[in-house]
Order: structure tokens, then sequence, then C-alpha cells
């Protein structure tokens, strides 16, 4: 009697669990096709990712750049005529692409729409052009990430910080730590849209202060600086200035886009 008991319950318990999977697998498929997965550059279907295969393959095609700064470059030299001429405190910058469409697009999007599903596509693409670029090995070597800060009144106004929504996913897909509480801006600078290079500098100059805790040390870190945009390189300059006095032993930059400066920034 025991027996046949057991034997009907456990009848309805593969009963039941039969049809919460079928209702479970109907359910996603009705909410699939009334909520078809668009790619989020060309609005086209993207098989239930944020970007279709042909975006992915023209975004992470390889560009012409300086090996140094990231910056594009019209010839197949490997070096700029600026980085052949100074020194940088930053290993080298490795940019994703140029500041273009649809980069510029979805950084946009990200900074000034609150759309932080681009952030989440913009770091999936970033973290797949490093690992095109490194070996694992090579990416085990940095011992922290840190997100460029912004000043608090800015973050307030944002309710977000960009380069660490961005820096938050390179984390969890890298597992490489992050630097969080000890670096921050103290200074509220302008806007650098539209500073020439001297007055960028000047804008960025004792920006950033750092808190030491006795928890963490930064005396012979390799740090990974992680920012949307680089133009001149003031901000990351200004970031470097800072860590080298604190004993970091090499700075890289990771960013999404770097961009020239327009004729009339230059000057």
């Amino acid at each position: 009697m025991y027996r046949l008991l057991y034997t009907h319950c456990l009848l309805l318990l593969v009963r039941e669990i039969i049809i919460f999977h079928f209702i479970a697998h109907h359910s996603m498929r009705l909410i699939e096709s009334l909520l078809p997965a668009q790619c989020l550059v060309c609005a086209l279907p993207s098989n239930n990712k944020l970007i279709c295969q042909y975006c992915e393959k023209k975004i992470l095609t390889q560009r012409q750049y300086c090996l140094h700064c990231a910056l594009a470059l019209p010839t197949s030299s490997d070096y700029c005529g600026d980085c052949l001429t100074k020194d940088h405190l930053f290993e080298h910058i490795h940019a994703l692409g140029d500041y273009s469409k649809p980069l510029s697009t979805l950084i946009k999007q990200l900074k000034y729409q609150q759309q932080l599903v681009a952030g989440e596509l913009l770091a999936s693409l970033l973290k797949t052009s490093l690992e095109l670029r490194y070996t694992q090995e090579q990416l085990l070597q940095f011992d922290l990430l840190l997100a460029v800060p912004l000043h608090a009144k800015k973050l307030r106004q944002r309710g977000f910080n960009q380069a660490q929504i961005i820096c938050d996913s390179l984390h969890q897909q890298l597992g490489i730590p992050m630097l969080t509480k000890q670096i921050s801006r103290c200074k509220q600078t302008l806007p650098q849209e539209g500073l020439s290079i001297k007055r960028r500098e000047l804008n960025l100059r004792a920006a950033f202060t750092y808190k030491e805790t006795p928890t963490q040390t930064l005396t012979g870190k390799n740090i990974a600086i992680i920012d949307d945009v680089v133009t001149t390189g003031a901000t990351v300059n200004s970031l470097c200035k800072l860590l080298k006095k604190r004993g970091v032993n090499s700075i890289t930059v990771f960013c999404i886009s770097r961009t020239p400066l327009s004729r009339n920034e230059v000057k």
C-alpha cells in the first residue's frame, strides 16, 4: 500500500514538473515573439543578443592606430608623431575604436539618455577586443581596474558614472579586482569638450585625490584605468601622476573610443 502511494505521488510530481517546463517553454517563446530582441546598433533582429553578428564584426574590425596612444593613423606607421617625441606616464592606451558611429551613438545613449544597457554592450565589446589583443596570461597581470571617477556633484546630477558601469562589467567578465573607494575626484572641473590642450591640462591639474586605507596598498601594482572616451589624455595623465606618487608599477588605459582634437581645440 505504501509502495502504491509512493508511486502515485511520484507520478504526480513528474506530471507537475512536465507541465511546469511546458508552460515555461511556451511562455518564453510567446514573450520572444511579442518582444523580439533587436540589435542596439542597427535595430534588426539579433537572435536574443544585444548586437547582431554583422555589427559586432564591423566594430571589432582591426583599425590602423598608434600602438602607444591608440590614435587612428592614416598610414601603416606604428606610432603617431606625438608619441615619437613625447613621453607619457601610461604604458599604452587600448581603444575599442574611434569616436564615430556607432560607438559615439552608444556612448551618448549611455551618458545622456541613461540607457544602461548600452553600457553593458560597450563593456562586452571592449572585453572581446581586449581578448583579441592580449593573451589570458597578459590580462591576469593586471592587479586592479580603476574607473575614472566623477565629481560628487556630477555623479548626483547624472545618477551614475558611465566609466564605472563599464568597469563593473569588465570586473565581472575578466575577474580583475576593482579600486573603488580610494581614488576620488576632488575638483569640479569644466567640461573638457571645446578646451585646448593647455586648458585641458590646467583644468585637470590636481583634480584627483587618494585616500589611504590599511587594507589596500598600490605599491608595485599594475593598474588599468577605464574610461569611455580619451581625447588628449589629460584626464588619464592627471590620474597617472597621482598613482605614480603612490608607487604604482604600471598603468594601462582601456577605453571605448579614442578621438583626436579638432583644429580649434589644438590651439
